[in-house]
Formats: C-alpha cells, structure tokens, sequence
C-alpha cells in the first residue's frame, strides 16, 4: 500500500547475534511455551539461543553473588529522565543527543544483552560485537555496543512481556502487546514482578556508572506513565510526536526489516498492518489519558520537526522546563554530535492520495490534535 525510497545505498551487513542470547533457560523455556514455539526455519536461531543461555548461565549466578546486595542497597538518588513517543518519531535521534551531556549515564546495547551480568563479561566486548550489524536495519544508524539503547531489549530478556516478544513471536503479537505494553492480561503479581525486574535493572545500571541520573529512551514507556511514576515520582518525562504519516510509512518499514533479522515465528502482511495501525492508536490514546498523572513541571511535550530545525533551542528550553541543570556545560558536546550528524539523511517517502486517506481515517485524532498535514 505504501512506497517508500531511501538517499541511502544498500548495503549487506553482518550476521547478528540475536538478542535474546543472554536469556536464562527458565525464561526462555517459559517465552516458548507461552507463545507457541518457534518455526522450522528459525530453529538456528533457537539453537543459538539454547546454547549461549546454557553458557551465560554461570555468569548470572555470579553477578548476583557479587553484586546483587549491593545492587539492592543503593539508592536511585537522581530521578530519571524518561523520553517517550511512537517508535519512529525522533526518540532516538533526542536520546543520543541529550546523552552527550556528561551528568547523564543511558542504557546501552551491550546492557540490554546482558542486563543481569553484563559487568561480568565486560572483556568478551569486543569479540561479540564482532558479530552486531554495522547498521540498525530500519534507519542506517551506527551500532555501537556501548551506545544508547532502548530499556526494552532488556526487558525482553528478564521478562516474559516485552513489545521486543512481538518482533520475536509475531504470531502471538496481540496477546504480547496488551500484556507487556497496557498490562491486560496479568495478574497484580505479574505487574509487579514487570515493576521490581525494570527497578532492579535500572538501579544496575546506575550503579554501574556510579550513581548518575539515567537518561532512558523506550517507545513502550509512553503507555506505562502510571508504573513508571509509581516507581519514580520525581521522573521528569520528554515526549517527542512526529507527523503521523511519516510515522506510518516509517513503522511499517522498521517492523518489515525488523521482523527479518529477530523473528522466531512467521506472520501474515495483513496482521503486521494491523498492529501499526491499532498499536499507535492504544499507544497514544492511553499516554493522553495517562499524562495528566504528571506534574506540570516533569512534563515537555516536543515535535520532532522543531527539534531537527533548531536542536540548541529546543534542547535549553527541555532543561529549563525540567529545571535540569548543567545545561551550559554540555552545550559544547551536543555541537559536536550535531556536526557529526550533518551528513545524516532521513528517509525519503512516496506517499499517495490512498495512503494519505488511510492513515488519517485511523489516525485522525493525533493529527488533529496537533495540527499535521500530509507531507508533499
């Protein structure tokens, strides 16, 4: 239905390893089981996945042993900064920007493969980035292993929900989505067995870079504002949202490119179209229901096309409305990633007259509420 063209050339990257490589046995037995198995023709990957769970296993145990109480001591002194909205509208871009400033410590890669004994294998770093992709399929940005990431790839391996479970279990996408996005579907123990793994896991982050204010990016947290204030009432909050139809084109193209290199299950087009249509719209209609929790003063609301006109200004005014400090001192790092991502070309979409007619019939709302237009 949609047409899209790049200003980037293709290029072949290098085989990944799947990210679920650091799961331990008993959660992957239990993702199996809970979502109907994995396919003939991904049964390397699940071999891959059996093999290196098994190895990995010893490291959990002794992470646990020697960091654990200490983990489980300390105390989240800095609320974290959580930067929120659709997948595809600007999170990542305004994640690495912002986390150029040094008072800031993020969720990494390296973190998210590992999140339970990542400092344990510190010195296998090099040898298993050997094996990333040079490139993030959906957008042609640079894997770093020490770059910032999403939380939920972390959460994917601790936790039996995760929105990642719907890219690895596409066939089960809908119950994956409502349990570990809305929390439909678990049980007031599950919701807080989801609440004390993410605490643990940012607590072990923030000790592993000496207590700094954790600066998160994850599309899933814009419909979980309730959980995350109730673990952290002093979180500030930045909410980028981008033109809806560019949103769509640019979700369908990362959910295609995606699923090629993470799923365990086959899927349909029709039901992949389903879910980028019906997920934005449950997303967002419960982070507008959901934002009047916050306090005023935690809150920025952001469009991408104003942050990518004039990033310095959109970036002081985020700080002074969050009253973050330290503005001034980071200002010369942020400048350099800037000059860095001169060259950076965004997507190009073709989009036509039906497409533009689907999107806001599903869409409108959002593109009403702030004021979007197609693009030409």
């Amino acid at each position: 239905m949609n047409q899209e063209k790049s200003n980037t050339p293709e290029k072949k990257t290098r085989a990944p390893q799947h990210p679920l490589f650091g799961i331990s046995m008993r959660n992957w037995i239990r993702l199996l089981s809970s979502n109907g198995g994995i396919d003939r023709k991904y049964y390397g990957k699940a071999i891959f996945i059996t093999v290196t769970s098994l190895c990995t296993a010893p490291a959990r145990v002794l992470f646990k042993l020697r960091y654990g109480a200490r983990i489980n001591d300390i105390t989240v002194q800095n609320p974290p900064v959580f930067i929120i909205g659709h997948w595809r509208t600007g999170t990542t871009y305004l994640h690495e920007l912002l986390s150029q400033d040094p008072q800031f410590c993020y969720v990494s890669l390296w973190d998210t493969l590992l999140p339970d004994s990542f400092l344990i294998f510190e010195q296998m770093k090099p040898f298993l980035e050997r094996f990333l992709p040079s490139k993030r399929p959906m957008d042609e940005i640079k894997v770093e292993m020490d770059g910032p990431y999403e939380d939920e790839a972390a959460l994917a391996v601790l936790l039996p929900w995760s929105f990642f479970h719907c890219l690895h279990f596409p066939r089960n996408a809908e119950e994956q989505y409502q349990k570990a996005i809305h929390f439909q579907g678990l049980t007031p123990e599950e919701v807080d067995q989801w609440k004390k793994a993410y605490f643990t896991f940012i607590k072990t982050v923030t000790f592993a870079n000496q207590g700094k204010r954790l600066l998160s990016k994850n599309p899933p947290n814009t419909a979980r504002l309730s959980a995350l204030l109730d673990l952290f009432p002093q979180a500030r909050f930045i909410h980028i949202y981008r033109n809806p139809y560019k949103v769509y084109l640019s979700t369908k193209k990362m959910r295609h490119n995606v699923l090629k290199q993470l799923a365990l299950q086959d899927t349909t087009e029709e039901d992949l179209e389903g879910h980028v249509i019906h997920d934005y719209i449950r997303l967002m209609e419960r982070y507008f229901k959901e934002k009047e929790n916050i306090p005023k003063e935690q809150l920025v609301e952001l469009r991408y096309e104003d942050l990518i006109a004039d990033p310095i200004r959109q970036v002081k005014a985020i700080y002074e409305k969050l009253q973050l400090p330290g503005f001034e001192r980071a200002l010369p790092e942020m400048k350099k990633y800037l000059e860095r991502q001169a060259k950076y070309k965004t997507n190009v979409y073709a989009i036509d007259k039906k497409i533009i007619e689907y999107v806001y019939e599903n869409w409108k709302s959002t593109i009403d509420h702030w004021g979007y237009t197609p693009p030409k």
